[in-house]
């Protein structure tokens, strides 16, 4: 099949929480592809389109405020561009995440290997670093875990792999469940017994079940509705692992951890996200 000599682009500014809703419009608007973009300094949504008249029309659908830049630049493989773009991701000193086709370093003492697929991460978030950095904080040996939100399934991947007796994942998003299965096959657990997934929400889990370990991945406004139900899953003296906070949101946490008997043990802050392990304590 033959391609265009070149390609039209356009480079939005975002948040980090909106730039998935972005790339979806922009897809709406016509793009063959979006690549998010951040160093530090902000985050940007990089959007491909296949000639002039729809770039032109998806920058008047935005408006001027949004589009940062925008140019045309000569066409490319991108897929083969895009895998010899892949390296291995360090999340902690002890996971290393890779994709099926690069060698993981000689180093890695745990990796995982996934592709990276649209709207689910790899492991270089600071969210993903503090859940993990959590994680290797507690003993999962023979304990229960659950991982609410699991996207790629990396947190309950890992949790199999120190030692969970159970390592269960979800999440609602109908889209992750192809991505889940593919990832399980890319990671199958020798010598221990390999995570679950299902598409859904907590309401599909037996009502009694109970987990040693519950680890949330999820911006505070996701994850504020279920806090009850989240602790009704928790059993006596379990762990709460939150993560995906801004360090902003400290203070809502604070009553409802003393008025539900939750005391944190241990405490993560990288760069602007903040995330705790907390004690599920009998009551009093």
């Amino acid at each position: 099949m033959s391609h265009p000599d070149s390609y039209h682009w356009l480079r939005i500014a975002c948040t980090p929480e909106s730039s998935e809703t972005e790339q979806y419009q922009l897809m709406e608007l016509g793009a063959l592809g979006t690549e998010e973009e951040g160093d530090g300094g902000g985050t940007n949504v990089l959007a491909y389109f296949a000639d002039a008249e729809s770039a032109r029309a998806a920058r008047a659908a935005l408006g001027e405020q949004i589009v940062v830049t925008f140019g045309e630049s000569p066409w490319e493989d991108w897929d083969r561009s895009w895998r010899e773009r892949q390296t291995p991701v360090e999340v902690t000193p002890e996971l290393t995440v890779c994709p099926p086709w690069v060698k993981a370093p000689a180093e890695a003492k745990h990796v995982i290997r996934l592709e990276a697929k649209m709207a689910f991460g790899t492991g270089s978030h600071e969210s993903t670093r503090i859940a993990a950095l959590l994680m290797e904080a507690l003993d999962l040996q023979g304990k229960s875990v659950l991982d609410v939100g699991t996207g790629t399934g990396i947190l309950a991947l890992y949790a199999a792999r120190r030692g969970a007796r159970l390592a269960t994942g979800f999440d609602i998003d109908p889209v992750a469940g192809p991505c889940l299965r593919e990832n399980l096959d890319l990671n199958p657990s020798p010598g221990s017994v390999p995570a679950n997934f299902y598409v859904g929400t907590l309401d599909a889990l037996h009502p009694p079940a109970g987990f040693d370990v519950l680890v949330i991945n999820m911006i505070r406004t996701e994850t504020w509705p279920y806090l009850s139900d989240l602790l009704a899953r928790t059993a006596p003296e379990g762990r709460l692992v939150f993560s995906g906070q801004r360090v902003e949101d400290q203070p809502y946490w604070k009553p409802w951890l003393a008025q539900n008997h939750v005391a944190i043990e241990t405490e993560i802050t990288l760069g602007e996200w903040w995330g705790f392990t907390g004690k599920k304590k009998p009551e009093i």
